[in-house]
C-alpha cells in the first residue's frame, strides 16, 4: 500500500520532532561566545527591559505568545551583588549574549578582568526550580563522577531559594575554554575530524556506561521530596573522589512534560521504576493534554497539526488500546534502561582545545538531560549526521561509479558527500568497537516493517499531531500480532482488534491524510521555518512571503482537518 511507504518517512519526521521540543534553536546563536560577541553591551540601568526580553528574533505568527514564554524579571543589581559575594569582587560590566530559546545568558566581568556567564531560565523551560536544581546536580553528577568535561558551576539558587537577591532562579559558571567546535570546524583535516569523534565516542560510551536504576532527571538528595536511588553502578573518575549518596533521580525536566500547555496539567513527572510505568505516564500525559488541547481548537495556528474532526474520546481511545498492547510489545530490557546522553551533540555545543582539535574541552548545554530509555534517544551525533543516503553496517561509502565523467561541480558535491559519510561511518563503527550498547539499541530499532519500532517513537506527540499515524500503526500491531509475540515466545491473543472496513476505512483517512500532510509541512517548512522564528534581519521579507501564503497554508490546514 502506498500509503505505508509514505507513513515511514512520515513517522521519521514525527521522530525527530520530539526532540525538537528540546532542541529548536537557530544554531547561529551560541551561548558560549568568545569575548566582543555579546548581543548588548548595554548597563543595566539604561534599558531594563531589553535584558528581560527576548531579543535574538522574531516570530511570524503567535508572536505575542512566543515573546511571553520568553520573559523573565528579576534583579540586575541583585544579579551583580550575587556574582560579587561569589567570586569577592565587584561587577562592574554586565552583557546579554545571544539566546537560545529557553534561557537568558549574561556575561559578568569582574574587577580584575575574570569573565562568568550567569544563566536564567525562561518561563518556556519548565518550572525554573526544578531545571536549575537538576541541571546543577546533573552537571557535577558528570563533571565529578565520570569525568566528562562540562562547564564548571560557581554558584546557584532555585526561584525559591531563601538567600536568592537576583529573583529569578539562575546558574552561575565559569566561561568555557578552547575553542567552539563550529569555529574551527572547517580548517580540522579529515584526519582530525576522525580523532574528534573518537574523542565524542568515548565519552558517550561513558555515559551509557552507567547503570541508572530509574527514569527521571538528576538532583542533589534532599531537594526533591519524591525521589528515587540512582545506579546500581558508575564507572566512577579516579581523579575526584565523591560518594554517590548526594544524587537522587527525582522528577523529570524533559520539556514534552513541560513546554506551553503542558506545564498546566496534573500529571505524572516521575521518577519511574520501570519503562512501561515511564511509558504510561508518557500516554496518560498525552491524554490529558488532548482533553486541554479540544477546549482551543478555534484558536489553532499554523504550527498546529492535531486533529478537530476526530474527537478527543476517540482519540483517548486509541491511547487505551496502546495501554492494552504494551505489556506484550515492550523492547528489550537492555535497550529500554534509563541512560542518561546529551540529545545535541553539534558544534555550537562541543568545545576543543585550543592546540589540538581532536580533544573536547567542555560540552555545553545539558539542561533538561535526563535518565530516559536508551532506544528512545540512540541516534548518530548532530556533528557527523547527514541526509545523504547512508549504507548501515560494515559497507563502506563510495565514490559514484560514474566518478570520472561528471561535470567538476558535480565531483565537488560527490566528495563532499563522500567525506560526510566517511565521518558518519567512522562513528559508526567506532561506536561499534566502543560503545557497543550504542549501536545494539539503533540495531534493534531499524526493522522498518515492525510498528513497534515506530509507536514509542510517536506516542509521546500524538496530541498534537492527531490520532491518524497512532491509529494505523494500531492496525499495524493488529495485523502482524503473531510476528510481534513471536519474538518474545508469547502465545497471547492480540487484546485489541479492527473489522475488515474500519480498516480500509482507516486507510483511506490515513492516505489522504499523509498527502494533505506532506504538503502541509512542506509549505510551512519552506515559508515559515521551524515555529516560525526568523531573524531580524529576515523578518520583513520572511513576513511578506508568510502573508502571501498564509490563504494557501491555512487551506491546507482545513485540509487536514476535513480528512481527519
Amino acid at each position: 500500500m502506498r500509503y505505508l511507504t509514505q507513513s515511514c518517512y512520515l513517522f521519521g519526521i514525527n521522530v525527530k520532532r520530539q526532540r525538537e521540543l528540546d532542541v529548536a534553536a537557530p544554531r547561529n546563536l551560541r551561548f558560549y561566545l568568545k569575548l566582543g560577541r555579546s548581543a548588548s553591551t548595554l548597563s543595566p540601568s539604561e534599558n531594563d527591559d531589553h535584558f528581560f526580553s527576548y531579543t535574538s528574533g522574531r516570530w511570524l505568527y503567535e508572536e505575542e505568545t512566543q515573546l511571553r514564554r520568553r520573559y523573565i524579571k528579576f534583579d540586575l543589581e541583585g544579579l551583580r551583588k550575587t556574582a560579587a559575594l561569589t567570586l569577592g569582587s565587584r561587577c562592574v560590566h554586565i552583557s546579554k549574549l545571544p539566546e537560545g530559546l529557553y534561557n537568558k545568558v549574561f556575561s559578568l566581568t569582574m574587577e580584575g578582568g575574570k569573565e562568568i556567564l550567569a544563566r536564567i531560565p525562561n518561563p518556556n523551560a519548565g518550572d525554573p526550580d526544578y531545571v536549575v536544581e537538576s541541571e546543577v546536580a546533573t552537571l557535577d553528577f558528570l563533571r565529578k563522577m565520570i569525568g566528562v568535561p562540562v562547564p564548571k558551576l560557581l554558584g546557584w539558587s532555585a526561584r525559591s531559594g531563601v538567600s536568592n537577591s537576583v529573583g529569578a532562579a539562575y546558574i552561575l559558571m565559569e566561561r568555557v575554554k578552547g575553542h567552539q567546535l563550529s569555529d574551527v570546524w572547517e580548517t580540522m583535516s579529515e584526519s582530525q575530524r576522525f580523532g574528534l569523534v573518537k574523542s565524542l565516542v568515548e565519552i558517550e560510551r561513558r555515559l551509557a556506561s552507567i547503570r541508572f536504576t530509574n527514569y527521571g532527571s538528576l538532583y542533589y538528595d534532599g531537594t526533591r521530596s519524591r525521589s528515587l536511588n540512582v545506579v546500581d553502578s558508575v564507572e566512577q573518575s579516579v581523579d575526584v573522589p565523591d560518594t554517590m549518596s548526594k544524587f537522587v533521580i527525582g522528577p523529570t525536566t524533559e520539556r514534552s512534560f513541560w513546554v506551553d500547555e503542558r506545564g498546566e496539567l496534573d500529571i505524572d513527572r516521575g521518577p519511574w521504576t520501570s519503562f512501561e510505568e515511564y511509558i504510561s505516564a508518557v500516554v496518560r500525559r498525552e491524554m490529558s493534554l488532548i482533553r486541554k488541547l479540544s477546549s482551543q481548537r478555534q484558536s489553532r495556528h499554523p504550527g498546529f497539526l492535531g486533529s478537530a474532526g476526530t474527537s478527543p474520546e476517540d482519540h483517548i481511545r486509541l491511547l487505551q488500546q496502546f495501554l492494552a498492547v504494551l505489556p506484550h510489545i515492550l523492547p528489550p530490557a537492555e535497550i529500554t534502561r534509563p541512560v542518561l546522553l546529551h540529545q545535541d551533540l553539534h558544534g555550537d555545543n562541543i568545545f576543543v582545545h585550543e592546540d589540538d582539535p581532536t580533544k573536547i574541552s567542555s560540552i555545553i548545554d545539558w539542561q533538561a538531560s535526563y535518565a530516559a530509555p536508551l532506544f528512545l534517544q540512540a541516534k548518530f551525533a548532530s556533528i557527523v549526521d547527514c541526509d545523504d543516503p547512508y549504507p548501515w553496517g560494515a559497507v563502506q561509502p563510495e565514490l559514484p561509479q560514474d566518478f570520472d565523467y561528471l561535470p567538476e561541480s558535480e565531483k565537488v558535491l560527490a566528495k563532499a558527500a563522500f567525506h560526510r559519510l566517511r565521518l558518519k561511518k567512522f562513528y559508526e563503527l567506532a561506536s561499534r568497537k566502543f560503545n557497543p550498547t550504542l549501536i545494539r539499541a539503533m540495531d534493534a530499532i531499524r526493522d522498518d516493517g515492525d510498528p513497534t519500532n515506530f509507536i514509542f517513537h510517536l506516542i509521546g506527540q500524538t496530541a498534537t499531531d492527531g490520532p491518524i499515524p497512532l491509529k494505523e500503526l494500531l492496525i499495524q500491531i493488529f495485523e502482524k500480532w503473531d510476528q510481534i509475540t513471536e519474538k518474545s515466545g508469547s502465545k497471547v491473543a492480540c487484546p485489541i482488534s479492527f473489522a475488515q472496513e474500519e480498516i480500509s476505512n482507516a486507510r483511506d483517512q490515513a492516505q489522504a491524510w499523509a498527502d494533505a500532510f506532506n504538503e502541509f509541512e512542506a509549505l510551512r517548512s519552506d515559508i515559515a521555518g521551524k515555529d516560525g522564528w526568523v531573524s531580524h534581519k529576515e523578518y520583513e521579507e520572511a513576513m511578506a512571503r508568510f502573508e502571501a501564503h498564509r490563504g494557501a497554508l491555512e487551506t491546507l490546514q482545513r485540509r487536514l482537518e476535513e480528512v481527519s
